[in-house]
């Protein structure tokens, strides 16, 4: 995992996830995947890739810029 993070200079935050207890709460059911929360607690789980344009439209329907 960390080779692809520093392959593709990702900034965000990662989760490395063993014993996959945050993949059952937030139900993912594989990688890629991608868990927004939003300031009142409530997520939306998004599983794939995901392009600049997607996730700048993702952040921009949940509240975010």
């Amino acid at each position: 995992m960390q080779d692809f993070i520093s392959k593709h200079q990702l900034t965000f935050a990662n989760i490395k996830d063993n014993d996959g207890l945050i993949f059952a709460q937030f139900e993912v059911p594989y990688q890629p995947a991608w868990v927004f929360i939003r300031q009142d607690g409530t997520s939306e789980t998004n599983v794939g890739a995901m392009d600049e344009v997607t996730l700048t439209a993702m952040l921009n329907k949940l509240g975010g810029s």
